[in-house]
């Protein structure tokens, strides 16, 4: 299978197949993602994903004769409804692999379910670390740069530029998501030497955090760090916007999608930035509808499929980021059929757990596994800022991109 990797099929059910969910004429793709709620903003990746296989199916199919189907249900960001639709889909929709869960509780939640039935759930949308565990979860993965690897560049980029004892004040959200960042920025070497003067937690489903920003404007301090995601993020750049405290601005990397996230306070973004206090991220990709991949071929791609399958553009949500998930989808699935004996779900797990590709969309442009000694997918970032130049919402670089292919090891080691 891979380094340190085994699929043990005697603890599969009794009736479970391999072939199962693309013995007729379809690819079944299961997904469970927030279409209502605070997080709905990223429903929009499902859709996004299969308009990408609308356009594989039309013009080169992963397995002739194929269609990829996403069947999609909605967990309003709840692990309790996402654990339902996995039950659901798992009895009654023939499905072949999961995909491209949306949060750290989801996937948490769903993990036991899809391992003990010996269904595929790959590229987790969460940054949570215990994905790269292929020793005890071998048919789970994540997809995007860990947490605590963002932490650690967030805490080197800021003793760089502003030294030792520079003072923090921090929000994150109360659940495994949040909970991550706050526990890599106050026990990892890497940020021992930032003093933490603020810390808020908030409910992933309030509809305010006015009060917990409130207490860390009044912190003062050097650092805002932003660990929270969706309709979170244009709240917090417009509280700071809005008071007299201009700190050095990082914000969680889910939240970078301009068009969902920016767009509402384009004018406060902007200030920032003019200020001093630009919002910045640790990128993984290049985004669509930012000016500065105007030119760029990869991109240029997304835009053809989004208005030609979906009748959207990048200005209309995360739809783009469904795409640059179903590239990752598309490699295994390829790599899967390839294999002697065909696509199945123990040669999919194979191609997942030894993953050698490229793509232009991501910021370092590799995409690596190898068992134990690579569980990580995406270790590759690039420090930006949101600037507002000529009317329209860009990044700019700060610095070099960070490249760590290979340092995350996986989970434990």
């Amino acid at each position: 299978m891979a380094a340190g990797t085994v699929l043990n099929l005697s603890d599969c059910p009794d009736d479970w197949d391999p072939f199962q969910g693309v013995d007729g004429d379809e690819i079944r793709l299961g997904q469970t993602l927030p279409h209502s709620g605070a997080l709905a903003g990223f429903g929009a990746i499902g859709e996004g994903m299969q308009m990408y296989f609308d356009y594989l199916n039309e013009n080169d199919p992963i397995v002739d004769g194929k269609n990829v189907v996403v069947v999609t249900k909605d967990d309003g960001y709840e692990a309790g409804r996402a654990v339902a639709n996995v039950e659901e889909m798992i009895d009654t929709e023939d499905i072949f692999a999961f995909m491209h869960f949306i949060g750290t509780p989801v996937n948490v939640a769903t993990r036991p379910i899809t391992g003990e039935n010996c269904v595929p759930q790959l590229f987790n949308s969460s940054g949570f670390p215990i994905w790269g565990d292929p020793v005890n979860y071998p048919w789970t993965i994540g997809n995007i740069l860990d947490y605590s690897t963002e932490t650690r560049i967030w805490c080197n980029a800021i003793v760089d530029e502003l030294g030792e004892g520079t003072t923090v004040a921090a929000l994150y959200m109360n659940n495994d998501f949040g909970t991550t960042y706050q526990a890599t920025m106050n026990a990892d070497p890497a940020c021992a030497s930032l003093e933490v003067v603020e810390e808020q937690m908030h409910d992933p489903a309030a509809d305010s955090i006015q009060n917990e920003m409130t207490t860390l404007i009044a912190s003062g301090a050097d650092v805002f760090l932003a660990g929270t995601t969706a309709a979170f993020c244009p709240q917090t750049v417009g509280a700071v916007a809005a008071s007299d405290w201009r700190p050095n601005f990082y914000m969680s990397y889910t939240c970078n999608n301009l068009a969902s996230f920016f767009t509402p306070v384009q004018d406060a973004a902007g200030l920032l930035a003019d200020e001093g206090a630009g919002v910045r991220m640790t990128n993984i990709n290049k985004l669509c509808g930012d000016p500065t991949w105007a030119d760029d071929a990869a991109i240029l791609e997304v835009e053809s499929i989004l208005a030609d399958y979906g009748d959207v553009t990048c200005a209309d949500g995360s739809y783009s980021t469904g795409i640059l998930y179903g590239h990752i989808a598309e490699t295994v699935l390829r790599d899967a059929a390839a294999r002697p004996g065909g696509l199945n779900r123990v040669n999919l797990m194979a191609a997942v757990w030894n993953l050698d590709t490229t793509d232009d969309l991501w910021m370092g442009g590799t995409i690596k596994t190898d068992g134990v000694n690579d569980a990580y997918i995406q270790e590759a970032a690039q420090i930006q800022e949101v600037h507002v130049v000529d009317g329209a919402l860009t990044y700019q670089n700060i610095g070099d991109i960070v490249d760590l292919e290979g340092a995350g090891g996986s989970y434990g080691s």
